[in-house]
């Protein structure tokens, strides 16, 4: 049975910001006509400035100062964008019904939220954007496509509706969860997919990136859906496993080769064969031994325990979160 929901729900909209300052006025306009004005929620804003280093933060600021529903965060450097989504929950006050992560490019249709507000109003605790169509290359939408493909059958829980991205909208117990989350190399769209609860997507058009230029890149995209399968999949372990085995079972074969030859006295050459076999298994070994380095390094990563991030100024947040996470 569907918790009972707010009649009108106090809307946390959280938005990490990364040398934006060209769009920042046009994000700032298209929030306060779509959310600031929208009957039956309350909406508020958190920015989180991920180390901008082109004015960013002064328009945070701005914008702040002008509206006491804006606030905002300054990390003391860039840590990514999924930290600074952990940072901006962090400064969710306890009265956020619901929060809603959306970009600062408005690629991500923001009147779209809203649809988001009413599938979480018919019992919804997760709701994720699912790209229907997108502006970006052939390429990138191929490799989304494998990519997706790929974290849904080695990485996610079973029956997950998850979509890659974040675009997506977290009830208050969702995000109860996703804060006891610590760990330090963060996928935030597969911890929300790990959380469970009850799921449901929304189709949109993806827009055109009307300024600047993405960070996302195909090197930083191969990196998350590494991480996500390294920190949620027990594939790659597997992986190595099974590597190991059917390289044991064909070194038998060659060794069972080599002894029938030597017993029949045959001559061969042989020094290219062995070189060659010698260069591929090295290679194997050398691949599982870097897996293995992979996993220990993010054990000792998680041991030191070291804190997500740190705020280097507040602006327009309430009393009671000012001094917390920093």
């Amino acid at each position: 049975m569907p918790r009972q929901r707010a009649s009108v729900p106090e809307l946390a909209i959280i938005t990490p910001v990364f040398n934006e300052v060209d769009g920042l006025k046009a994000y700032f306009e298209t929030v306060e006509r779509v959310f600031f004005n929208a009957p039956g929620i309350d909406a508020r804003l958190i920015l989180v400035d991920d180390g901008s280093t082109d004015g960013s933060w002064d328009l945070i600021c701005q914008a702040s100062n002008g509206s006491s529903r804006i606030s905002g965060v300054r990390l003391s450097r860039n840590f990514g964008a999924h930290v600074a989504l952990m940072a901006g929950l962090e400064q969710v006050s306890s009265s956020v019904d619901v929060a809603a992560f959306l970009a600062a490019d408005l690629q991500d249709p923001p009147e779209k939220v809203l649809e988001f507000i009413k599938e979480w109003r018919a019992g919804a605790d997760i709701v994720w954007g699912s790209r229907r169509q997108r502006s970006d290359s052939a390429w990138r939408r191929v490799a989304s496509s494998i990519m997706e493909g790929t974290l849904r059958r080695h990485a996610m829980p079973p029956n997950s509706k998850f979509r890659t991205g974040s675009f997506l909208l977290l009830d208050r117990v969702v995000i109860d969860c996703f804060l006891r989350y610590r760990e330090s190399t963060r996928v935030t769209f597969a911890l929300v997919a790990w959380t469970g609860f009850q799921q449901t997507v929304v189709e949109y058009d993806r827009r055109r990136r009307e300024t600047g230029r993405s960070g996302w890149s195909f090197g930083k995209m191969v990196n998350t859906a590494y991480d996500a399968l390294i920190g949620h999949s027990q594939m790659p372990a597997r992986l190595v496993t099974s590597i190991g085995f059917i390289t044991f079972i064909l070194s038998n074969v060659a060794i069972a080769f080599m002894i029938v030859d030597w017993i029949m006295r045959r001559v061969q050459p042989g020094w290219t064969g062995l070189m060659v076999t010698v260069t591929f298994f090295f290679g194997l070994l050398f691949m599982m031994m870097g897996m293995i380095t992979e996993y220990l390094y993010r054990i000792f990563v998680e041991t030191k325990n070291r804190p997500l991030y740190f705020i280097a100024d507040r602006t327009g947040l309430p009393p009671e979160l000012t001094g917390q996470h920093d």
